[in-house]
């Protein structure tokens, strides 16, 4: 979803977008799999090389290579249409965010909006959860939050924060799931209340259409 939407953004404003997420930037696909158009053409070509046995190793290896992918076919229409775009590599419960955020900010002299997109699952029980799962999901969608809105200089024009309707309705296996986008949304009222621009957007179920 961010992704389309910094598609959008670049189109249409032709702006500066800075981009972070936790993929590393994806090197030059394998020539082994490089013809392979789909997953089905993937998991033969894998196959080919010999270097899996498991059905579960390909099925890895076919997710990270659509996934990387998605990112060279991102970044390639960003730069044909936005003003420059920067990829960097980043967990935003890391402080490194938070310090990312400055430098933008004086190396543009503003940071006129923020897109919040970040989001992780790990779905199951509350029994089974763990405190680590627990936080990894929770923070990196409110802990990356705090890091923007704690800065009143960052997102001067809007900030946007991509919430879910499970923060209203709640879902299966995702308390902390729930948690995290319920709290996206008291933060939006609370920020946008004090007079910033700040909305959260609590998406449904989504095609990518």
């Amino acid at each position: 979803i961010t992704a389309r939407v910094a598609r959008a953004l670049a189109a249409q404003a032709g702006c500066h977008l800075v981009l972070v997420g936790r993929s590393p930037v994806p090197g030059a696909e394998d020539p082994a799999t490089i013809e392979a158009a789909d997953r089905a053409e993937l998991r033969k070509a894998l196959l080919a090389t010999g270097a899996y046995a498991k059905p579960a190793e390909i099925e890895a290896a076919c997710d990270r290579i659509l996934a990387d992918r998605e990112i060279r076919a991102t970044l390639a229409d960003l730069e044909a249409t936005a003003a420059s775009v920067a990829y960097h590599p980043m967990d935003v419960r890391d402080p490194g965010f938070g310090k990312l955020l400055d430098e933008v900010l004086a190396e543009h002299g503003r940071l006129d909006g923020v897109i919040h997109g970040a989001g992780v699952l790990d779905d199951r029980f509350v029994r089974d959860k763990t405190d680590e799962g627990f936080d990894r999901v929770y923070g990196t969608k409110v802990d990356g939050a705090a890091a923007i809105l704690d800065r009143p200089a960052v997102g001067s024009r809007f900030v946007v924060l991509f919430g879910s309707v499970s923060g209203v309705f709640g879902n299966r296996g995702q308390c902390d799931y729930a948690a995290a986008n319920d709290t996206l949304d008291a933060l939006a009222h609370l920020h946008h209340a004090e007079g910033r621009r700040v909305i959260s957007i609590d998406w449904g179920p989504w095609g990518g259409g």
